[in-house]
């Protein structure tokens, strides 16, 4: 049983604990189309432990990997931090000997004798390093942290034991995390496969019996047909807003760039909280697709994506201007429509139409023009009975994996700082 307690742990530098640092700060290396993954700041999404691979689209080839990084490459067990960027302190561990790091990451190898990897990690992610560490930005023109400064921090240092303990307690957590996210993937790449076999393949049910008619995009089965986006749904522009609608009682879920993952999907933790005014057309509702119409930077991973909103805890959240929702119209399915734009090739060629000098703005109304195979309602309606079915189920675990984050992220604090005491608990702590 947990009990309260209040330690008095000794302190040791960042620096003191470690055995190495991969910093292989300066130019990007070399890419290739294959190869070794190059893992960047944007596979530290928000408070998951690992990083996210999913997302990696840049490669190095193996002579590339073993000649020109010249401070070697992370390994199972190793630290990885953001130094450079919007999400600068980010932190992942790593989980296996998998890809390179190059500019804006480094990776820290901790002494084993000393402190546990997983401790670090908890550490290092908990609210208030977090804080420290953004107080320690000293970037002009993007957020940046300088090495010397991240290892001169002061970690806290209770028996390895201990540490073992709490890293036990909450990884567990994170295992049930990373489960539950990997069934949400393989879930997702099913939808997928069925959309690209049924309307891209052309291997919907009973399509043996189709006659297939030309087209401009070429043969299609007869009885679709191609149309601009705009004939069959429309497009909502969501909230401006100012920092003082962030803050008050009674907020809403307020869904931003943020909430898009690079390459598309739903990200919970760039969800805010919003008390300002808002009209009908600005709210989403689980189950609404959303895509952004800005990108931060010039790569175009973000902009152009689809994300659908997953199982609230509220009845609705507010979207920002950053974004549109999309509602089909006149028979459309919903489902079909997400799945169209998530996984065809309809955000590859829109985000080529946006433009602008620092940030990224597309006008919606590239979207409207957008030219959509649509297939009969009769078969949008079959197909969306089965997708809906997978969409419930990811929403069941994204729902499982929202309260096991709160109950984890209530106490990282209070085993970190020693609030709780683990000493006598009977906890099997294994090795990284």
């Amino acid at each position: 049983m947990l009990r309260k307690a209040k330690m008095n742990w000794n302190k040791s530098k960042l620096k003191d604990l470690l055995v190495h640092v991969v910093d292989n700060r300066g130019k990007t290396p070399p890419l290739s189309d294959r190869g070794v993954e190059l893992i960047e700041t944007n596979a530290l999404v928000g408070n998951n432990k690992f990083p996210n691979y999913g997302v990696v689209r840049k490669h190095v080839s193996r002579q590339t990997y073993e000649t020109w990084f010249r401070s070697g490459h992370p390994i199972k067990g190793d630290i990885l931090i953001a130094t450079v960027g919007v999400n600068f302190g980010s932190v992942a561990i790593m989980r296996e000997n998998r890809g390179c790091v190059a500019q804006n990451l480094v990776a820290l190898r901790v002494n084993k004798e000393k402190i546990n990897p997983d401790f670090l990690y908890y550490f290092l992610s908990w609210e208030r390093t977090q804080l420290y560490l953004k107080n320690l930005d000293i970037g002009a023109a993007q957020p940046s942290i300088k090495v010397p400064h991240l290892l001169d921090i002061d970690v806290p240092i209770p028996d390895i034991q201990i540490q073992y303990k709490i890293s036990a307690i909450l990884s567990a957590y994170d295992d049930l995390i990373e489960n539950n996210t990997r069934r949400i993937q393989i879930l997702e790449e099913i939808a997928q496969l069925i959309y690209q076999e049924w309307f891209v393949n052309f291997r919907f049910p009973g399509y043996g019996k189709v006659r297939f008619v030309n087209s401009e995009l070429g043969k299609i089965p007869e009885g679709w047909e191609v149309k601009p986006l705009e004939d069959i749904a429309d497009l909502y522009r969501g909230r401006s807003y100012r920092s003082s609608d962030l803050q008050g009682n009674n907020c809403l879920p307020f869904f931003n760039l943020k909430n898009i993952q690079k390459g598309g999907g739903f990200r919970s933790e760039g969800t805010k909280l919003f008390s300002g005014k808002f009209s009908e057309e600005q709210i989403a509702r689980t189950g609404d697709i959303l895509i952004a119409v800005t990108d931060m930077t010039q790569e175009r991973n973000v902009v152009a994506r689809v994300a659908r909103v997953p199982k609230l805890k509220f009845d609705f959240g507010i979207f920002s201007m950053d974004l549109v929702r999309i509602e089909p119209r006149g028979g459309i399915s919903k489902d079909w429509l997400y799945c169209m734009l998530r996984y065809s090739t309809f955000s590859d060629e829109v985000k080529e139409y946006a433009n602008g000098v620092n940030v990224l703005h597309l006008s919606p109304d590239r979207i409207k023009e957008y030219r959509v195979l649509v297939p009969a309602n009769g078969l949008q309606k079959q197909f969306g009975q089965i997708i809906k079915n997978i969409f419930l189920l990811i929403d069941n675990f994204y729902e499982k994996n929202e309260n096991l984050k709160k109950t984890r992220d209530i106490l990282v604090p209070k085993l970190i700082s020693g609030e709780i005491d683990v000493a006598n608990l009977d906890i099997i702590a294994k090795e990284f």
